[in-house]
């Protein structure tokens, strides 16, 4: 039995190959330098950690072609005694949420503690200039795929929040 290919995946014709291999290069590139980074060079403080985690993720996501919208909330989020929740899933949805919210950590809504602000957010993929947002079925779940996109914008929506009972 053979895999079908990703529908959003096909190569359309007139499609850069070249573009695509040097998206995969430049992830691979920027995966390595990370990991040196993380694992040969002295350890730092929080700062430090929490800058490599984002800057690691906005590298990865513009090496892959792909570009973070965040959308803020209608009402502020509280700058202390607050917590993240989401639902989202994936390895390519954690690194929009990591750029978008610098390193700050995310819970799913079941873990939120009592008495705290919980502020959730939400993350949708889209493709420039179609309209609507993807499918779960049509989310790229690999770095060949998203690589054949292009234009792929993950939006991170930072939605309104809501007081501790």
């Amino acid at each position: 039995m053979t895999a079908l290919p990703h529908p959003l995946a096909t190569i359309p014709a007139g499609s850069d190959r070249g573009l695509q291999r040097r998206r995969r290069l430049r992830v691979a590139r920027t995966r390595v330098g990370l990991s040196v980074q993380t694992r040969l060079l002295p350890t730092g403080g929080q700062r430090r950690r929490q800058r490599l985690q984002v800057c690691g993720a906005a590298n990865t996501l513009t090496a892959l072609g792909v570009r973070v919208q965040v959308l803020g909330p209608s009402t502020p989020w509280p700058r202390y005694e607050r917590v993240v929740v989401s639902d989202h899933a994936g390895w390519l949805a954690d690194l929009a949420v990591a750029t978008a919210l610098r390193g700050e950590p995310v819970c799913a809504a079941a873990d939120a503690p009592a008495g705290t602000t919980v502020c959730p957010l939400m993350v949708c993929f889209r493709l420039e200039g179609v309209p609507g947002y993807l499918r779960a079925e049509q989310l790229p779940s690999s770095v060949g795929e998203i690589a054949a996109l292009q234009g792929l914008v993950v939006e991170v929506h930072l939605l309104d929040p809501v007081a501790a009972a």
